[in-house]
């Protein structure tokens, strides 16, 4: 619904109130999450200090990725540009100092939680590692369909992409939350892309 351009409601909540809502539905995913997977908590948060190192690569990866990408996209495909401004229209709804630690601390480790915590971890104990990831990175990627932005879909099928084969590889939320929470605060905080 944050991502949606109907009903009103899901239009006032995303150009007014996103941060918010994001941060909210992130928060009751995560503690649905932890709760029906509380038997398993510690399997899917092992730590191992290599995790966070790895995590710490895979962001920088990604970051690097996502820069190149939008040049290349732009020049390629006319309209791209205003996607891109429209997916950083929701920064001036707080101030960078807020939102900053919102995904560093709570939004990015809670989407990891829930999607590969979770989701992913399901569909792969029902469907075998491979197409319960392949059916994790579809949803994760297709919940972003309501935005009707195609460079945040395709965005969020190749960072999910990404996510997903951490936690396949590594059977860890660690390295994704890591990769995650540094991705986001980069990528709309810190450096964010701009033309």
């Amino acid at each position: 619904m944050m991502f949606s351009h109907f009903p009103e409601t899901a239009v006032v909540i995303h150009t007014q109130y996103f941060w918010y809502a994001m941060t909210l539905s992130t928060v009751i995913l995560s503690f649905y999450s932890l709760y029906n997977q509380r038997s398993s908590l510690k399997s899917i948060f092992t730590f191992e200090w290599k995790f966070v190192w790895i995590g710490l690569v895979h962001a920088v990866f990604l970051y690097g990725m996502s820069r190149v990408g939008v040049t290349i996209v732009s020049q390629v495909f006319d309209g791209v540009l205003p996607q891109i401004e429209s997916i950083y229209q929701t920064r001036t709804q707080l101030s960078p100092s807020i939102i900053a630690p919102l995904l560093f601390f709570i939004i990015a480790p809670a989407e990891e939680i829930f999607w590969r915590g979770f989701v992913q971890n399901k569909l792969m104990e029902y469907y075998g590692l491979t197409k319960g990831t392949v059916i994790g990175i579809g949803l994760y990627a297709g919940v972003h369909v309501w935005a009707l932005n195609p460079m945040l879909l395709l965005a969020a099928l190749v960072l999910g992409v990404h996510w997903s084969l951490l936690y396949k590889r590594y059977k860890s939320l660690i390295p994704g939350i890591v990769s995650h929470a540094v991705w986001d605060t980069a990528i709309f905080v810190i450096l964010p892309i701009t033309f």
